[in-house]
């Protein structure tokens, strides 16, 4: 197996950065869990339907990203670029100040329209129209200071220094949840909440900002200068990814956009819980797309092809035996999850997770095909596919709505995820990797569901009755660290291609 993990990841710095990642998503994934029931709790179903919109509205960023996150990932890691630390921070000059443009303009605009969307969008009969609309203008603020955040740590990841990324993240995790907590002890009210929320993401801010021109001024006197010239070298690029982005960020979050506007905020809220639960999941396919998609640029920018089908194979089967047990476990134990969580299993809050977690783990499993793509500069594909689920997806989800009630807005979920492993895997295979769509679908989900089904079912046909929250939770997380640990060794030992000398 370690033979495998070092033909997996070429180098330690690849270890380490999946690694930090996973450490990373996961301290996110605990203080959610932690913090959640105490958001619900002094809030209120109605309270917390309002910082869900915030949790949308920061998904809803990425539609002024025009692509310029992943550009510079991209940029940062290909190992060819010339006129090194100069060009980069040239770069990073031209697409901080787009990018505070960009924020500046959100702030101002959703501040503005904050009386409206209290007023006029939002449905929530316990708490007045104005004190919202406070609520949200202080949302906007927070929400300006995060975006161009993301650009600096995009910046951090493309130059693969992923353990001062994550510290900087968790370190800001721990303020954000920990403070939040904290003020709603003291006063339960969503303009303090955001208030505490602004500051938190302003420090933040600053601190990513400072590491990323620390990193890329070691060893250059060079003044950095607006170029729009870079930018519009990387256009074609850029477009790509926004289209991509912006597709994305409509099927991620049209399931409550729908919700807000055809059921009471209550009902926004028991979304919201599930959703967020399906976070940790999430987290779990996030630090492999932020490891590989750098790693993939760089093999590509090195002409190294065949190391990066090699890569490419072991990468999605490693990624698999983690979120495939992790998605299965929340199917199969989700009552008792959200009783542990929670204290209580509410009907509705079970099923929208359950279908949530089976059309993300889905649509998980796509993360890194699409950085496949990406990385060899064809984004197209993957932004055409979650396009056409769109279109497929919000009539049936309106339906759904008005039929089902609030799990029918998992629809959308559902088309995206299922076309994904079907119909894009077919044709991504068919254009680009020829041969290899078999290999695909048996280290991406046959190896790692016949390694995790019969573990997971038979730990909960064997679950003792009347068992105590912490015996419970220890028991669901000895399955499946049992079954992540067979999935992630089948994709460890699996046979790789012979690669080919790589061209000097």
């Amino acid at each position: 197996m370690s033979l495998a993990l070092f033909r997996l990841f070429h180098s330690s710095r690849s270890v380490r950065n999946v690694v930090w990642n996973l450490v990373g998503g996961l301290t996110a994934g605990v203080l959610i869990v932690l913090a959640t029931p105490q958001y619900v709790h002094r809030l209120g179903l109605e309270g917390y339907g309002i910082v869900g919109l915030w949790l949308m509205m920061q998904v809803l960023m990425g539609l002024l990203d025009m692509g310029m996150g992943a550009t510079i990932v991209k940029e940062f890691a290909d190992s060819r670029e010339e006129g090194g630390a100069e060009t980069k921070q040239d770069l990073l000059r031209t697409l901080e100040i787009i990018y505070g443009s960009l924020a500046l303009a959100l702030a101002l605009v959703l501040a503005c329209a904050a009386g409206g969307v209290a007023a006029r969008w939002l449905k929530a009969p316990v708490s007045s129209p104005a004190h919202i609309a406070w609520a949200i203008r202080l949302m906007a603020l927070t929400l300006g200071f995060q975006f161009p955040t993301v650009l600096y740590a995009n910046g951090i990841a493309g130059l693969q220094a992923h353990g001062r990324m994550n510290l900087i993240q968790i370190a800001g995790n721990c303020l954000r949840y920990g403070a939040g907590v904290a003020i709603l002890l003291v006063r339960p009210d969503l303009v303090w909440f955001f208030a505490v929320q602004a500051l938190v993401a302003g420090v933040q801010m600053m601190a990513t900002r400072e590491v990323l021109w620390s990193l890329l001024r070691r060893g250059s006197s060079c003044r950095p200068t607006f170029k729009l010239a870079l930018f519009k070298r990387l256009w074609r690029f850029s477009a790509g990814m926004a289209l991509t982005a912006f597709s994305g960020v409509l099927v991620a979050n049209a399931d409550r956009i729908a919700l807000s506007k055809l059921m009471p905020t209550a009902e926004l809220g028991k979304y919201a819980v599930a959703y967020t639960a399906t976070g940790l999941l999430q987290m779990g396919i996030q630090p492999f797309y932020k490891a590989f998609f750098p790693r993939y640029a760089e093999l590509v920018s090195l002409r190294a092809f065949d190391a990066l089908r090699n890569e490419y194979l072991r990468s999605c089967g490693l990624m698999a035996g983690v979120i495939i047990p992790l998605g299965v476990a929340g199917w199969i134990f989700a009552p008792q999850l959200f009783t542990i969580w929670l204290g209580t299993a509410d009907p509705t809050i079970v099923r929208v997770f359950r279908w949530l977690i089976l059309s993300i783990t889905c649509s998980g499993l796509m993360w890194l095909p699409a950085a496949f793509q990406q990385a060899n500069g064809k984004p197209g594909l993957h932004a055409t596919m979650i396009i056409l689920a769109l279109l497929a997806g919000v009539p049936v989800m309106v339906w759904a709505i008005r039929v089902y009630g609030t799990v029918g807005a998992t629809a959308v979920w559902l088309i995206h995820g299922l076309s994904g492993i079907s119909v894009e895997i077919w044709l991504m295979h068919r254009l680009m990797l020829k041969g290899d769509m078999l290999r695909w679908y048996w280290r991406a989900l046959i190896q790692p569901l016949c390694a995790t089904l019969p573990i997971l079912l038979g730990s909960r046909w064997l679950l003792p009755a009347g068992c105590g929250r912490l015996a419970t939770l220890g028991w669901i997380g000895l399955a499946g660290l049992v079954g992540a640990g067979c999935s992630v060794g089948l994709a460890l030992v699996g046979p790789t291609r012979k690669p080919a000398a790589d061209p000097s």
